[in-house]
């Protein structure tokens, strides 16, 4: 009988992270599968809103600090993917966005004005003559200033399919249990219906599905914290908008995103403080805080005929001292298992020079993938918004 496929290593987790990962590997010659316990982008990934962040999200109190310096170059590190030069190649996949916009109320209009018209942040921001702001943001009396940001947003579920499809060879489904050292110090990985597979490293990208690795390898769980949020969807949007609302404070009011379901129709996906607010509140009590802070920012605005559903997020990720959010991405070693936490979507690409410099190298030892070829294969998941109950 012949013995486990043998893999240099084995990422699981088939969010953006790990399908990024396994993109880098294999083009770095190592022999690499990615395993997702049920569907591909199902946990944090699908409950993104796709945005890649150039850090000015975090400069909304008018500073810029080590978590915007973190994310400074990964508009360019991602445009250079779209354009098939980059690192992953990505070409052919469209955005969402262009750019992601900053509206401020007419009150602090000025505020905003000083920050944007900085040398610090040429050629990242433009402002946007009125003529040109989304049909939405027109309202002069309580709409000041419009700034588009070099910051695009992506189609997850598109960017899914699009990292997933030339790799479906070496992405298959199940939880496996790392259950004992194999030859020469690598990791047997064990599942319940009998496979195996033995990989030299283990990388752990599930997210909030790391915990199961955790708990398996009888590591602390304060090795992970948690920031939930609760965000709103908006159903019949009434135009398309990919803006933050910005206010006093250091974080957006509302960030919304638009994105377009089955059958045609506009979602609004709506972050922010909002979301944050929102862990404590039910879905009716949300949807009421909503119309409120609505009325008050954009009072022209007609959601008469709009659905509201609530997406109770569990954001996982590296634990830091004191609870914040990391400033980047996180990678944390046990022996030769790995657990890596993008900490936000656009900071994939960091994440995988983590991992890159964390490995040896390659083995370059024969692999062949048809030896998964009887493993089952992972659905992509649905996005939240096709799923909704709405009210």
């Amino acid at each position: 009988m012949s013995g486990p496929a043998q893999v240099d290593v084995a990422v699981i987790g088939g969010g953006i992270a790990g399908l990024w990962l396994l993109a880098r590997l294999q083009k770095a010659g190592y022999s690499a599968v990615l395993l997702e316990a049920e569907a591909l982008g199902g946990g944090q990934t699908l409950a993104s809103q796709g945005i890649v962040h150039g850090g000015l999200k975090y400069a909304i109190n008018l500073t810029l600090g080590s978590d915007s310096e973190a994310l400074a170059d990964m508009p360019a590190r991602w445009r250079a993917c779209l354009d098939g030069r980059g690192e992953v190649d990505l070409h052919g996949l469209k955005p969402a966005a262009e750019r992601h916009l900053f509206w401020a109320r007419r009150t602090l209009a000025s505020r905003m004005t000083g920050f944007f018209g900085s040398k610090l942040l040429h050629g990242r921001v433009d402002r946007l003559e009125e003529a040109a702001w989304p049909a939405v943001l027109r309202d002069p009396a309580h709409v000041g200033a419009v700034y588009a940001l070099d910051e695009m947003v992506l189609d997850v579920p598109a960017l899914l399919r699009r990292l997933a499809a030339p790799r479906r060879a070496t992405i298959r489904q199940g939880r496996p249990d790392l259950r004992e050292a194999g030859a020469g110090g690598a990791v047997m990985l064990g599942f319940a219906d009998g496979r195996h597979l033995q990989a030299g490293h283990v990388v752990l990208t599930a997210g909030a599905g790391n915990a199961h690795a955790l708990a398996a390898l009888g590591l602390p769980a304060a090795m992970a914290q948690r920031r939930p949020l609760h965000m709103l969807m908006i159903g019949n949007a009434p135009g398309p908008l990919w803006a933050h609302c910005f206010d006093v404070g250091d974080k957006p009011r509302v960030t919304i995103t638009t994105h377009r379901r089955g059958d045609g129709s506009l979602v609004w996906y709506v972050g922010g403080q909002i979301a944050e607010a929102g862990v404590a509140q039910g879905e009716a009590a949300l949807v009421a805080a909503a119309r409120a802070e609505f009325a008050q920012l954009l009072p022209q605005l007609d959601l008469s005929g709009c659905r509201f559903a609530g997406l109770r997020v569990d954001r996982a990720e590296g634990a830091t001292a004191d609870g914040r959010k990391p400033d980047g991405p996180v990678l944390q070693r046990q022996g030769r298992v790995l657990l890596a936490w993008p900490t936000k979507l656009a900071l994939a690409p960091q994440l995988a020079d983590l991992v890159l410099q964390a490995l040896p190298p390659p083995s370059r030892a024969p692999f062949d993938p048809a030896v998964l070829a009887a493993w089952p294969e992972p659905p992509v998941a649905a996005a939240p918004w096709e799923a909704a109950a709405w009210r």
